[in-house]
């Protein structure tokens, strides 16, 4: 099998549509969203139109034998990112939603008003001020465990160490229970973990679940 990292192209309508893809497939702990939520634009929108249309060029691509087959979308400004979803990519999201340019369903409608409730319930963020950035990787399913995913991680590394970012942070689940070894591998020590109350994978995990906040100095 022939891998390769590379830089995601912004102006390639295959990478982005890749990376929706990806995020879709796996959104699930690892496994796809269909139980769960209908509207496939929406949650890709929510989830990675920053990444893609924003600031496209701190992300990278991982490729088997010529496919795309995972990524890691970066961002080097976490309060540039918040600023931008909250003033941005939100209001636009929401005025698309109450116009109807998104069919959703009421799965999705439940969703989303719980994702909200968690969000306003309070989750931790490290500082930004020691850890300006952060990242989001996704692998598709049988594609993990081939190195790739530390090889597309000391990749991005090495690009915020270039443009002198001295500390990256990533939110993840507890749910996630495979993704938090491979971290601390990685050298991602715990900041914060925040209860997760109310969520959409409630009523289907029926356990306690744990939004955590990783952080690493570079």
């Amino acid at each position: 099998m022939k891998k390769e990292i590379i830089r995601y192209d912004p102006g390639n309508s295959r990478h982005r549509k890749r990376v929706r893809e990806i995020l879709w497939d796996t959104g699930f702990g690892g496994k796809p969203l269909d139980p769960f939520f209908d509207e496939f634009d929406l949650f890709a929108d929510l989830n990675v139109l920053y990444y893609t249309d924003y600031e496209p060029h701190h992300n990278f691509l991982a490729v088997a034998d010529g496919e795309i087959i995972g990524y890691l979308l970066g961002c080097t400004d976490s309060d540039r990112y918040e600023k931008t979803m909250k003033k941005e990519i939100g209001p636009k999201i929401l005025k698309s939603v109450l116009s109807g340019d998104y069919r959703l369903s009421s799965r999705d409608a439940k969703f989303l008003l719980r994702t909200a409730y968690a969000a306003l319930d309070g989750i931790s963020h490290a500082p930004f001020e020691q850890y300006p950035a952060h990242l989001h990787i996704d692998f598709d399913n049988g594609f993990r465990r081939i190195g790739l995913g530390s090889q597309i991680m000391q990749v991005f590394f090495d690009h915020l160490r270039s443009l002198g970012v001295k500390g990256v942070q990533l939110g993840t689940s507890s749910f996630h229970r495979s993704a938090l070894p491979f971290y601390r591998k990685l050298g991602f020590t715990e900041f914060a973990r925040d209860r997760l109350t109310y969520h959409g994978y409630w009523d289907h995990t029926k356990e306690t679940m744990y939004n955590i906040i990783y952080v690493k100095t570079l």
